[in-house]
């Protein structure tokens, strides 16, 4: 038996919360002055879903681009940061991912194995300790410091450690997230 769809308001409802849970205080800590958070979410809840119901993983990542260029364009001057940026909009994604209404609703059925894992320095650090981390991946500097070629050189790597263990490099970032022995 199918469900009703679920309608267009309690649709935005939906991404409007999955905005706000996506860019916290401790996700943003450091990462731009007042009013940083509030920008976020309201780029997150106004961003249009439907362009990233691609076809291709190249469709997608020119999609993630320009999404990042334009979400630094919205932020508050102090805190027009690349690296933010993108961490704040592949956890966003990677929640919208997690959210089977919002899924169906956009059509992102494909899109979870093109996701990036959010970098921060729990998930550099982590990756620096896998089996060739140190050599696969440069030291970690910060997220505000986070450039494009950087963060490419790290998802290569995630991707090879997530296939190592048969999941998708996205969900790294939840095995990473706050391990006792973190430090």
């Amino acid at each position: 038996m199918r469900s009703k769809p679920v309608d267009e308001e309690l649709i935005n409802l939906m991404r409007q919360r999955v905005a706000s849970v996506s860019v916290g205080p401790s996700t943003a800590r450091g990462m731009g002055p007042k009013g940083t958070i509030a920008a976020a979410r309201a780029y997150l809840a106004s961003l249009d879903l439907h362009r990233f119901a691609v076809h291709s993983e190249a469709d997608f990542k020119a999609v993630l681009n320009r999404s990042t260029h334009a979400f630094v364009k919205k932020m508050p001057r102090r805190a027009q940061y690349w690296g933010a940026c993108r961490k704040f909009l592949n956890i966003f994604l990677r929640d919208v991912v997690y959210q089977k209404y919002l899924v169906e609703h956009y059509r992102l059925h494909a899109i979870e194995p093109w996701l990036e894992v959010p970098m921060d320095s729990h998930v550099a650090k982590r990756l620096r300790r896998e089996p060739e981390g140190r050599t696969a991946v440069p030291p970690w500097r910060t997220v505000i410091g986070l450039d494009a070629r950087t963060n490419t050189k790290y998802q290569k790597f995630a991707s090879v450690v997530a296939d190592r263990r048969g999941i998708k490099r996205v969900h790294l970032d939840v095995i990473y997230w706050r391990r006792v022995n973190d430090d």
